[in-house]
């Protein structure tokens, strides 16, 4: 199972252009620890050989935050997961670093303006 995150994660990689900005550095690495389940600043600092102060900075002259890329990343691969019918919602909140369903169901509708759930249904029900 492990491996079919990780087919997900890799395809998202590939979506993302060879630009060699600290956002798309960071975003690839996010992709990449999230599926160990390791998508944390800290972590993701030391495998960018950065420091925290360092990497804050750089995002912020590219107008961004830590925490602003990680939301990207997480919705960007939240339409991949949720496309797989395989995988359950609560397994898609894990994989996307969130403790509980409730907690990934806020952040979608935030993101895409409805649930999960109905997502996957139009999703699904579309045939793609």
């Amino acid at each position: 199972m492990y491996r079919q995150f990780t087919e997900h994660a890799e395809k998202y990689l590939k979506s993302l252009s060879n630009e060699d900005t600290v956002v798309h550095q960071l975003k690839r690495m996010l992709a990449d620890l999230m599926a160990a389940g390791e998508a944390n600043a800290d972590t993701a600092c030391r495998a960018l050989k950065l420091s925290r102060r360092t990497l804050q900075r750089r995002l912020k002259a590219e107008k961004t935050s830590f925490q602003k890329v990680l939301n990207e990343v997480r919705a960007e691969l939240a339409v991949r997961y949720l496309s797989d019918k395989r995988l359950k919602g609560l397994e898609v909140a894990m994989l996307l670093g969130y403790s509980n369903l409730s907690s990934f169901t806020t952040a979608f509708k935030s993101w895409y303006d409805m649930p999960p759930a109905m997502y996957r249904e139009k999703i699904l029900g579309a045939g793609l």
